[in-house]
């Protein structure tokens, strides 16, 4: 999941206060959907910045069972890793959307 600004913005320092807080409570938000919806062993967050031109926040899931030689942020190169159809992802999405909607 990529957590990103409205605004284009290079890196991290470059975001308002205002945008930092919205980026952390998205973040805060997904990964709490994820944790409650994938029931994964790990919920990862990184802020790389090296292949895209614009501030964005990975957040990643590590489902229980990866080997210890599957990178924690490489779960898709193990083959016996979790896989979901598009219908599945759409209602994901949705699901996932709903954590975002006002009062949550």
């Amino acid at each position: 999941m990529f957590v990103e600004t409205r605004r284009h913005v290079s890196g991290l320092p470059s975001l308002s206060e205002p945008e930092a807080l919205a980026v952390a409570r998205a973040v805060w938000r997904v990964s709490r959907v994820l944790d409650s919806e994938l029931t994964p062993e790990f919920v990862f967050s990184a802020i790389a910045g090296r292949s895209v031109p614009h501030f964005h926040q990975h957040v990643f899931v590590r489902p229980f069972g990866a080997p210890s030689s599957v990178s924690w942020n490489d779960v898709d190169s193990w083959d016996e890793a979790p896989r979901v159809d598009e219908a599945e992802l759409a209602l994901l999405c949705r699901r996932i959307s709903l954590g975002f909607e006002p009062g949550q």
